[in-house]
């Protein structure tokens, strides 16, 4: 095989998007520099300048003492935390921190399902057993919904010993839970209350936005800053309140899954990008609610089109008015998601069989609505079908092992349809609705390897196969 050490591929495909220049409704919500803070940008032109590490001034991030020490107290300031760490590994190595300073080998954790993969290395990391929660289904989105406090409470009641409760609040698709109810159920039972709110970083900022963990009474919460605020890629911040979780822990988890070279160009985007939402973060948002209103108002004034919103959803609390998710009766999201970007040069965030989910920022503008409006309509006027017609997962399946031990355990491979009654080494999430079916240490029900196969002839992406061709499953033997 001949390999042609002359090419840049990726900064070739990077190059190639700058020619296209696509309207962007992605994170990071920067959108390709266009609305980031002033304070970053005088560093754009020589960015490898400032690529540095720990020298006698720029202080460290693993002991802190001046400069990221004082950045990091203003981020605890206005997002309304006790103590604040800044993340350079992303929100996944918040979240991981939070589970492995809090549970330990069989302690008990409450886990909603619809969590991001990294909780499952955050369980493997600590060994602490999992207990499962699933969020109400909402018909309107054909996904999942808010967690019910009902449901939380009756956890505890079946599992007293439970340590704590951890889910995601708002989910990809803006939907919120009562957080600051399942916060005082939580404590009222010694628990702690963890979030992984990548996508709520600007909630704080703004009455007009649902509550955020801090504010809700959460002892802890991760934040993708890069999401929803600002920062760039892979920028999080981790922050904390009240007594319950134990900061000394907290620090010791980051440094077992943060980087020793942290980069100081990140660092600098999270403290530009508190800054802006410290002082522009109101106009912003509001901004951004009057631009979405406008985007929501024109795609529902399409025959056919639904963009939602939380009206008559009772298995939804609340919901980021700044989300924009929205289907076209008939259509499979993934059809539109690509009909937009091959079409119409209009880049969404994700989809899924039935939905489109853009992130809006704030230098977005009404000409490009617009152009989106105007786009939706053309694509909604083709009547061709080509999706499923509802939502629907297997029931949650027993636990054989923890993550844990399934992780370490023995493993072979075995034919897909051969698997029921087996214990899966291996998470797999066919997207959508990209939640896992089965967990390390779950048993395959038949139920299960049906959805599975079913996700593999409708060519779903399907995240967690060891066998690439996913025709067998690692499971685990004695």
């Amino acid at each position: 095989m001949n390999i042609n050490q002359t090419k840049t591929p990726i900064i070739d495909t990077l190059l190639k998007f700058d020619k296209l220049n696509p309207d962007y409704y992605c994170m990071p919500s920067h959108h390709r520099g266009s609305c980031a803070d002033e304070s970053f940008l005088m560093l754009s032109d020589t960015i490898l300048k400032y690529d540095l590490t720990e020298t006698p001034i720029t202080d460290d991030l693993h002991e802190p003492e001046y400069a990221i020490a004082e950045a990091q107290q203003l981020a605890a300031e206005l997002f309304g935390a006790d103590k604040t760490f800044f993340l350079v590994n992303g929100t996944t190595c918040g979240n991981e921190a939070m589970i492995i300073s809090s549970v330990h080998e069989g302690d008990k954790i409450l886990i909603s399902r619809n969590c991001h993969k990294s909780i499952l290395m955050g369980l493997i990391i600590s060994g602490a057993t999992p207990i499962y929660i699933e969020p109400e289904k909402s018909s309107k989105l054909n996904t999942f919904g808010s967690i019910s406090p009902q449901k939380v409470e009756q956890a505890f009641k079946e599992n007293p010993d439970i340590r704590a409760f951890i889910l995601v609040n708002p989910t990809y698709y803006g939907i919120c839970s009562d957080l600051k109810a399942i916060a005082d159920i939580c404590h009222s039972h010694n628990a702690l209350l963890l979030v992984d709110e990548a996508h709520g970083a600007a909630f704080s900022v703004s009455d007009k936005l649902p509550l955020s963990a801090m504010q809700s009474g959460a002892d802890m919460c991760s934040q993708s800053i890069h999401k929803t605020a600002g920062a760039m890629t892979q920028s999080s911040m981790l922050h904390i309140k009240g007594t319950l979780a134990d900061i000394s822990k907290v620090d010791s988890a980051l440094k077992i899954v943060q980087s020793t070279s942290p980069s100081y160009i990140l660092m600098a985007s999270l403290d530009a990008a508190r800054h802006r939402l410290a002082v522009n973060g109101k106009y912003d948002i509001e901004h951004l609610i009057k631009l979405s209103d406008y985007i929501r108002n024109g795609l529902n004034s399409i025959d056919g089109v639904n963009c939602y919103d939380k009206h008559s959803d009772t298995e939804v609390f609340d919901f980021d008015r700044t989300r924009i998710v929205f289907s076209i009766d008939n259509k499979c999201g993934f059809d539109i998601f690509d009909e937009l970007f091959n079409n119409y040069n209009i880049c969404a965030e994700m989809a899924d069989d039935f939905n489109v989910v853009l992130i809006l920022g704030p230098s977005d503008s009404i000409k490009q609505a617009n152009r989106l409006i105007a786009a939706v309509k053309k694509i909604a006027n083709k009547k061709e079908s080509s999706r499923n017609s509802e939502f629907s997962m297997p029931a949650i399946p027993s636990m054989a092992l923890t993550p844990r031990a399934a992780y370490f355990s023995k493993t072979e491979s075995i034919p897909l349809e051969k698997a029921e009654g087996k214990i899966s080494a291996e998470m797999i999430a066919p997207y959508p609705p990209g939640i896992p079916v089965i967990y390390p240490g779950e048993v395959f029900t038949a139920d299960i390897v049906e959805f599975i196969s079913d996700a593999i002839k409708e060519k779903r992406h399907i995240h967690g196969f060891s066998d690439k061709t996913m025709q067998t499953v690692k499971i685990c033997i004695n």
